[in-house]
């Protein structure tokens, strides 16, 4: 008699028209907060990897302060003192950081040798200095703390609202908001904006949840960066031969006019430089005529063969021709200068392609023999049905990381030995690839030419200059010249012979670390994420000490770890369906996020003792799709295979999304639970380097591994009372994700009787 009492009172409480309104209004708040929440972490994700190079290669460390940040907010919600109103003030610190950072001398970062690992933007050698390694190193440290100090405010605010909410709605808000960020962004993205609009939007979103003051300053500095300060500090970058910037989704780009730099044509133009994040990209040469003219023939003769090796290298034209990454036009326009038929010219970045359209001297991609596809290079060899004379994979390289969820980089696809293998089947019978890079050290020379002579059963021909900055080409295919055959003007140019050394690995789709000498993980990773991992710990030791007895809390960490790993693999299957562009990113993590509220409406329906199904399926799931490759769809045709892919490796995040749910329902102590899940989830990030040394596929068995133990803990756990209507719950995805912040919900006892609305199908506990 007394359960129906309670629930006719809880009834008559929610039907309360102001009782509506009021949670009404808490919705809309925490929904706000969180798509503001989000957007900051992409934009501090975004903006910071520019700015201080070594971050292009550490996205996951603002990534995991977002983490540390949030989960500690949650932790401290119930605390007196409130951060939340300094979280604008951080964020307006961290940008004026960054838009002074070339300035301030921490653009460049130094504390490994850049060669070992092409990692652009980083000076130095190894171990030469010691302060300059320790400058670094607490540099990134201390970045690291001020960007996750912004996210204890946000998570705390949030843990409030989430109090006065039932927890799967309190959640499905915080998700959607989420998600509304996402989109949000990677509209500025589309539109190619610059941070100036990055930072009024933040401000409008300050404003929209009541930091005003915050908002006015936000807003204040990003009209000033856009209308005089970015200019300026730009002109002082790159002096009186700066043009301009853009923003794309993927760089910020600016372009600088080239000259002759010495000599008795100093001052000459030679056409633009095109800088990506602050590194030397690409040059556009002005090979017309009219300006070749003002040079002797063996200049003139050097700049017109600077990218046409390929095209002089075969006794005929080629009548077609595929460039991947053709930048800003300069390949295409040696092709056609050399006759080509036609050209397909493959470029992922559209603001680079339509640079090439407005500046480059020779127009390229205006001829009517060009068709240009904004689209990334893997993708397009996979989809190809033509057959080509000539392949060219130009000297690309992302100066990036493809995602914030992992240490791949957005071309690393392009150059693995199924991609080589890709390309080879499009050959015509006399046909040849052509692989043009920048060499660090020997062993890239040696892993291109095995993968080449591998894909094309040919020894490849090779071209090589040791400078500075050294430069290699290989020519390989059925259609490869002899090199007593080539064009005088090639011969003279710094042929060099092929040998093939089985001992060196080449870049598969499993391990498509091109740019890591071995398989391994080097020390440059381990470093700087051992130390986040201490600054990490500490906050939240008190938590583990109180919390260590309770084995739930040990489940919440093994999920926290486990989840990341798959997303992980996720974001790795699907780029290779879909492609590795910003915008494949953007619609997998809102894939996720989708995926949470699916499980959230599935724990809602279902009881606790069906979390051994939802194991095995995890389980089940994982084992699936670590057997199976994206490849495996290929036959299906691109839009069959791409669906059975996607359900397929989304898959195991349904059940894991539902597994979190379920187990969460019944925590005692929500805090000590979030604060496992917390530091389980910065372990996973952590564990995804280890696919450096094991692949990919091996984050399919760790995650098997994971939840194995989530299941013996299961089974060894006391059965606990399900929680009251107003317990706690968090991080339906398992506390991890990039663009997904982990939050918690923890009603309080004087809102229970609100809180049980079965007849809305919502869990009373």
């Amino acid at each position: 008699m007394g359960l129906r009492v309670r629930h006719w009172e809880s009834r008559s409480l929610a039907d309360n028209p102001q009782d509506k309104k009021a949670n009404f209004a808490i919705q809309k708040e925490l929904l706000l907060i969180s798509l503001l929440a989000l957007f900051c972490e992409l934009l501090v994700i975004r903006w910071l990897s520019t700015e201080i190079r070594v971050f292009a290669y550490f996205k996951n460390l603002p990534l995991m302060s977002a983490f540390l940040g949030l989960g500690l907010g949650f932790i401290w919600s119930n605390r007196k003192w409130s951060l939340y109103r300094w979280s604008g003030y951080g964020l307006m610190l961290l940008l004026g950081l960054l838009i002074c950072a070339f300035k301030l001398g921490i653009t460049y970062l130094t504390f490994v040798n850049p060669a070992d690992f092409m990692l652009f933007g980083l000076q130095g050698e190894a171990g030469s200095d010691l302060a300059g390694t320790v400058r670094s190193l607490a540099i990134m440290v201390s970045v690291f703390i001020l960007s996750t100090s912004i996210f204890v405010g946000f998570g705390q605010k949030m843990g409030k609202l989430f109090e006065q909410l039932s927890p799967l709605r309190g959640y499905s808000v915080n998700v959607l908001g989420s998600l509304l960020g996402t989109l949000l962004f990677s509209l500025l993205c589309f539109l190619s904006l610059s941070p100036a609009y990055w930072m009024v939007c933040a401000a409008l979103l300050f404003f929209a949840v009541g930091l005003r003051a915050p908002a006015s300053g936000l807003a204040l500095v990003g009209v000033l960066y856009g209308l005089w300060l970015g200019p300026y500090i730009t002109h002082f970058t790159y002096g009186g031969e700066y043009v301009r910037t853009e923003w794309s989704p993927y760089y910020r780009i600016d372009v600088a006019r080239q000259t002759v730099p010495a000599g008795e044509f100093k001052g000459s133009p030679l056409g633009y430089n095109i800088y990506i994040n602050y590194d030397s990209f690409q040059s556009i040469v002005d090979c017309t005529p009219k300006n070749l003219e003002k040079f002797p023939p063996q200049v003139a003769e050097a700049m017109l063969l600077e990218v046409a090796v390929p095209f002089k290298a075969m006794s005929k034209p080629g009548q077609e021709v595929l460039v991947l990454g053709s930048g800003s036009g300069s390949d295409v326009a040696a092709a056609l200068r050399n006759g080509a038929g036609h050209v397909d010219a493959v470029e992922i970045d559209p603001v680079i392609a339509r640079l090439g359209r407005e500046l480059h001297p020779e127009k390229p991609y205006s001829s009517d023999k060009v068709d240009l596809y904004v689209t990334d290079a893997r993708n397009f060899l996979k989809n190809c049905k033509k057959k080509y004379d000539i392949i060219v994979f130009a000297a690309l390289d992302s100066h990036a990381a493809f995602s914030s969820l992992s240490s791949l980089r957005m071309d690393n696809y392009v150059f693995t030995q199924e991609s080589l293998d890709q390309a080879t089947r499009l050959l015509t019978d006399d046909g040849i690839i052509s692989v043009s890079f920048v060499i660090p050290a020997d062993w890239l020379w040696k892993r291109h030419a095995r993968a080449l002579a591998e894909a094309t059963g040919t020894t490849p021909l090779g071209f090589r200059e040791d400078a500075e900055q050294s430069w290699g080409l290989l020519l390989a295919g059925p259609g490869m010249p002899a090199m007593d055959n080539l064009p005088p003007v090639l011969a003279a140019k710094h042929t060099k012979p092929v040998a093939i050394d089985e001992t060196v690995n080449v870049a598969t789709d499993d391990w498509p670390f091109l740019f890591l000498p071995r398989r391994e993980v080097p020390g440059l990773y381990i470093l700087p994420i051992l130390a986040v991992l201490l600054i990490s710990v500490i906050p939240v030791s008190m938590e583990f000490v109180s919390g260590g007895k309770d084995i739930l809390n040990w489940q919440m960490f093994t999920l926290g770890a486990a989840f990341m790993l798959l997303e992980v693999r996720a974001m790795a299957d699907l780029s290779l369906i879909y492609g590795s562009t910003w915008i494949v990113n953007s619609v997998i993590i809102s894939g996720v996020m989708i995926v949470i509220l699916i499980a959230n409406w599935v724990a809602s329906k279902i009881e606790q003792k069906h979390v051994y199904l939802m194991l095995a399926g995890v389980l089940l799931a994982l084992l699936l799709t670590t057997f199976v490759s994206s490849a495996s769809f290929s036959s299906m045709g691109p839009v069959a295979g791409g669906l059975v892919g996607t359900v397929l490796f989304l898959f195991p995040l349904v059940f894991a999304s539902t597994v979190f749910a379920l187990l969460f329902k019944a925590t005692k102590s929500p805090s000590n639970a979030l604060a496992f899940n917390l530091i389980g989830g910065l372990l996973g990030v952590c564990l995804e380097y280890l696919s450096m040394a094991l692949g990919i596929r091996a984050l399919g068995w760790i995650g098997i591994g994971l939840y194995a133990v989530v299941l013996l803990l299961n089974l060894v756990r006391r059965p606990v009372r399900p929680a009251t209507p107003g317990s706690t719950l968090a991080g339906a995805s398992g506390g991890t994700g990039t663009e997904m912040p982990v939050e918690a919900t923890a009603s309080s006892a004087e809102k229970e009787l609100d809180q049980v609305q079965s007849s809305e199908g919502q869990l009373p506990g």
